[in-house]
């Protein structure tokens, strides 16, 4: 039987990882970088907030949605994507979706967006 656990294991040994410090700085030196929070709105306004210029995909639509349903920054399949969540699970299932999609230059932020705020970045509330 299918295990959320199995599947964030398999993330993490597949998808590379990325420090908040790392994520910064390539939101800095990139504009092309992508930031995706794959939580519901409602969880990401209880908890972390959402980083900025980042967009909420929920992980249910990275899964099941047609390449057409999909947002229009989800066009270019080489773009550099950055997905997050609150601690990090979230995100790094959520990379492993795009990169099983075709995305070819997906990372995580170990830690997630309150691995974020720990580093001392800011979040969108």
């Amino acid at each position: 039987m299918f295990e959320f656990s199995d599947t964030i294991e398999a993330a993490r040994k597949t998808i590379p990882a990325v420090s908040p410090q790392e994520a910064c700085a390539l939101k800095t030196s990139d504009q092309d970088v992508l930031f995706i929070d794959p939580r519901g709105p409602v969880d990401i306004l209880a908890t972390t907030g959402l980083i900025p210029g980042a967009i909420n995909l929920p992980l249910d639509t990275l899964s099941h949605a047609s390449d057409d349903e999909l947002p229009q920054e989800l066009a270019e399949h080489t773009r550099p994507i950055i997905t997050t969540c609150q601690g990090g699970p979230l995100g790094a299932v959520a990379a492993y979706v795009l990169k099983q999609r075709g995305f070819n230059n997906v990372h995580f932020i170990d830690g997630g967006t309150q691995g974020w705020l720990d580093a001392g970045y800011a979040t969108i509330r």
